[in-house]
Order: structure tokens, then sequence, then C-alpha cells
């Protein structure tokens, strides 16, 4: 059985809790404790306390909570073992193999590889002020971005020699191994040797939340040799392990910082790594751009940690378009509060800000609209939209962004927003809604609670599934409790998806003699964004006598089961009145 704990202790001497947090958070002592603005919402009053006697943190104003662990991984979108490996790194310790499922990197290895990343950022920002970056200076000067913000955003150029940079690492003394893992190299066959990926472009660094360099995305400057041989305006560090560009935000490094200057701006999401750099310029400090325009459950995800809207800022174009509807969709299914600028037709973000329209940027952001209001724009625009045919469609579109949101507030009011719009009543509107498919987004990982099962702000849905998670918390916690209620477990089925996979897990892995815990499970599932989440969280918990809170959990659970059975034959019930055909009785 894995055992995490000897590991983590071993962090928490290395890594005082209050170093850790404060490379993130400006802390002043208070007493024997820290205090700090939060980093996870915005406010003005510290009410943000870290506990070196405890090695933990605690927010009065947002309620997070945690170690160190649960300090990295939430503030810099990680999954647990994915934090275990920063906080590893800064300790300079190894990760025990057993703590992964297939072969490891060797930490010296790892180790080599970040240090290829950041000899290489370095090299390529002396390069850019050097007498090879003369055109990439022209030209970042003739789109206004001075030279305070080279240095900010790690600016730099990669020569057209392609042996140059690969003659630097070797003088450092890093194996071309790491440096091919750190995606600086290609190889050529024809020739037989290696060669730097990057050349004769300028380099726009790629950092996690916590300033690390991942890798690269290099631009062709207008009139050079790669745009003559059309070889791609944008290229990327390739796709692996440490550069996940369906995770990757360019800017992130500087949003908790951005977030706490400017406590009521909302997150600004763009296109490119220019649209970001101008916009930060121009005092929009909280602009990110995915590394394309394709956004991700995962970008969603860590959008979801600022607690802010969003408004995306795309090009004005058919595909900046497109791009809002698919990323706006995967916001909203996030619980995200979702708006969309309006740009001029054919204005980009980084040409506004060099031509010094920032006022006309600072209203596209004010008078930013929600998202549905945005789509239903679209259609009210359509000539063809009194047809019925095209109405049915239209409809048919905002039902199923009605479904997608998690939250009933939101989903009430697009409703009767749509139907007014598009001349509709909302019964004709809801029963285009699939009552039987789940709402995308709905399980957000929330932490099990100890407290009494029955909450009279709770749904029984709500009420079910916090019972359910603390069953599995409490088996987790203390194994051994299977055993003084094994007869009722055996037979057990849960509703909650999460639940029901951790309580499967703990089930067949005592089938298989291998025996289980919390520490096992965090493993197993470290890959698994929303499971992963929710088994940290459970990590702060304490159940005094967990023989008895698992007696009680399991007594109060045939109950809460049938009260989600009234509420959902209720629904059911509505849903066949407002559905039934209407029978118009012939008149003599």
């Amino acid at each position: 059985m894995t055992d995490l704990s000897p590991f983590v202790d071993q962090l928490k001497e290395r890594l005082p809790v209050e170093e850790v947090i404060g490379r993130r958070v400006k802390l002043a002592r208070s007493g024997g404790q820290y205090k700090g603005l939060c980093p996870f919402h915005a406010e003005k009053t510290p009410s943000f306390y870290v506990h070196p006697g405890r090695n933990s943190f605690k927010c009065f104003g947002c309620g997070k909570g945690g170690d160190i662990i649960t300090f990295v991984r939430e503030t810099e979108g990680l999954s647990f073992l994915e934090a275990l490996r920063v906080l590893a790194d800064q300790a300079g310790v190894a990760m025990p193999q057993s703590f992964s499922r297939g072969p490891q990197q060797a930490p010296e290895e790892r180790q080599l590889v970040r240090e290829a990343l950041q000899i290489a950022r370095r090299w390529m920002q002396e390069q850019l002020l050097g007498r090879e970056g003369e055109a990439a200076r022209r030209y970042l000067l003739e789109r206004s971005i001075p030279q305070d913000c080279w240095q900010t955003f790690g600016l730099g150029w990669a020569p057209r020699d392609r042996q140059a940079l690969l003659r630097v690492l070797r003088e450092k003394q890093i194996p071309l191994e790491a440096v091919a893992k750190a995606g600086l190299l290609v190889e050529d066959e024809e020739r037989g040797q290696s060669k730097a990926r990057f050349w004769e472009r300028l380099m726009f660094p790629v950092a996690d939340g916590g300033g690390r360099t991942l890798g690269f995305g290099g631009r062709y400057l207008p009139g050079s040799f790669a745009e003559d041989k059309k070889l791609g305006k944008y290229i990327n560090s390739p796709e692996g392990p440490l550069f996940p560009k369906r995770k990757l935000l360019y800017g992130l490094e500087h949003l908790q910082a951005a977030m706490r200057e400017q406590p009521e701006a909302p997150v600004i999401l763009c296109e490119g790594y220019l649209d970001v750099i101008q916009l930060h310029q121009a005092g929009f400090k909280t602009s990110l751009a995915a590394l394309g325009t394709a956004m991700t459950e995962d970008h969603a995800r860590i959008l979801r940690r600022s607690d802010r809207p969003v408004v995306l800022m795309l090009d004005p174009d058919e595909a900046g378009r497109r791009a809002a509807a698919r990323g706006g969709r995967l916001l909203v299914a996030e619980g995200l509060d979702v708006r969309i600028s309006r740009l001029p037709e054919g204005a980009d973000p980084a040409d506004m800000v060099a031509q010094g329209r920032q006022e006309e940027l600072s209203r596209a952001v004010s008078d930013s609209w929600d998202i549905l209001r945005w789509r239903l724009d679209t259609w009210v625009r359509k000539e063809d939209l009194s047809l019925p045919a095209v109405t049915h469609r239209a409809a048919a579109e905002m039902a199923e962004w009605i479904a997608t949101t998690p939250s009933p507030v939101v989903a009430e009011q697009w409703s009767a927003e749509a139907a007014k719009t598009l001349g509709i009543s909302q019964d004709a509107l809801r029963s285009l809604l699939r009552p039987d498919r789940p709402r995308a987004g709905a399980i957000s990982g929330q932490v099990a609670s100890s407290a009494p099962h029955r909450s009279p702000s709770s749904g029984p849905k709500e009420v079910l599934t916090a019972n359910e998670r603390e069953i599995v918390s409490i088996l987790l916690h203390d194994p051994s409790t299977w055993s003084s209620s094994r007869t009722v477990l055996e037979s057990l089925k849960l509703q909650d998806s999460i639940a029901n996979t951790l309580f499967e897990w703990c089930r067949q892995r005592r089938q298989d003699g291998v025996g289980f815990d919390l520490e096992d499970a965090l493993v197993a599932y470290a890959d698994d964004p929303h499971v992963g989440a929710w088994l940290d969280a459970q990590r702060q918990l304490r159940f005094a006598d967990p023989r008895v809170s698992l007696i009680r959990a399991l007594e109060a659970l045939p109950g809460n089961l049938d009260q989600v059975h009234v509420a959902r034959a209720s629904v059911m019930d509505d849903l066949a009145a407002f559905r039934r055909p209407i029978r118009i009785t012939p008149q003599d």
C-alpha cells in the first residue's frame, strides 16, 4: 500500500508554509501567524491567514484553506501529483517511484529539462537586445510595444543559426536528451544532426501560474524567409507532459498579482501573445490567451478559480465568433459569468492599443454582453427569423445553452429572455430541454462535509450527494470502518458519480486483497481533475469517531434517497403536464 504521509511530512519540514505562500502573497506577521490579501478572491482588507505551527492557511473571507499542497494545486491549476512534483523540485527531494502508475523522469533529468528552458529563455532575451535582434526590436517598436514590456514578458529572439542555442546548452553541460525533452530541438534526418526548433523568430516564453517556463511560442517577422516559405506565422513547443497546451494560458503567471491590483476587473480572454502584451500595457492586466483560439475544459477549470467574470475579446471575424461560441459553452458549464466584447469589424486588441484606442477598448469591456444575449442577437439579425423553422433552430440552440449552465438562477433568467426575444412561450422553450441529460459542469468536486446531512438551504439532490460523499470520505480516512458495516456496504449503490467511482474502486481493491486509503486514491485518480480535486480537499477533514460517523451516514442514506425520488417524480409529473397534447373538442 502506498504511504504518502512520510513524503508529505518531509516536504512540509523542508518547505515552511509561510515561505511557499510568501512567494505568491505579500505576508505580514500578526502575532504567531501571518496575514495578507487572499489570492483566491478580491479583497482590500486582509482575511487570509497563514499558521506556521499548523502548516496551513485559511481565508475567512472566501473559506479557502489547506496546506502547501492545496495552495500550489489551487494557485497553479495542477493535479495533486503535479503539485507534489513542484514542491519536490523546490525542496530538492526526489519523488518516490511508487507515486507513479508508470515510469517517471528521474528528478535530475526533470531539473535539467527545466534548466534548459531557463537558459534558453535568458539567452533568447540577450539575442533580442543584441545585433541579431535588430529587426525584431524594430518590429516591436512599430507595434508600439515598449522595452519594459519586453522584460516583463521575457520576449526574446531565436537567430537564424540553428546550432547557436545548442552550443550554449552544451557549454552549460545540458545533455541533448534533456534539450529534446524541453522541446528545443528537432532532428534533421537527411543530415543526421540535431538543430534548434526555433529560428529567426520573435520568441514568447510560456509559463505556468508559478512563473516557471514550460515552453515557447515563436512568430516570424513580416518579410522573413519563414513567411516567404509559408512556414506558419506561429509555432509552439511540442505538446507533452511539460507543455500541455490544453492546460496553458499565456499570461497566467501575472494573473494573481493583477487581480490583487485590480479587484474589480474581469478576466479578459483574447487570442494571441501580442494581444495579451498590448492589453497589459494599456492597463488591462487580467488579460490571458489560450495558445490558439481553442478553449478546453482545463482552461475553463483554471479560469473558474479566479472567481471573476470572463470577457471574451476575440477577433470579430467568423473564426473568432465560432471560437467564442465553443469556448463560451465550456466556460458556462463551469459556472462562470461569461460575457463577450464587441470590437469593430476588422480590429483586434493589439492594433487598437497601438492606435491609441484604449478608451474604446474600455467601453468594449464595460459594455460587454452576456454570452446568451450575444447569441440571441446573432439570431435576431437573421432576416428569416420570422420563419417558424428558423425560430425553432434558434430556440433549440438557446435550450442547449440553458441546459449547459449549472445555475438554476441563470437558467431561469436565460429562459425568460430567450422566450421573450424569440416571441415564444417559456413552456415551448422548456419542451426543447432534455430533462434526462445531466447538466454539464454540475459536479464541482465540493468538499464532503461532516455536518448534519440535511440543510434547509440544500435541495434533495445536494443533500444526497453530500451524504454519499461523506460515506466515501470516512472509508478513505479509515478503511477499517468497512468491516463494521460490511453487510450494508456490500450491497450499496451510490448515485453521485464521484462517490460511486471511488466507492467501486474501494470495493474492487478489497476484492483484490490490495487494500485502500485516501493516499492510494489520490495517486490512482491524480489525472482526473474532478475526482482529484475532491480527494485533495478530503485531506483537511478529520472524523472524531469514524465508525459512528459511518453508521449515522448510512442510516441517513435511505431517507435522503427517498426525498430525491419524490422530487424527481414531481418534476416528471410537471413535464408530462406541459407536454401533454391539447385536446380540442369538436363544436356542434
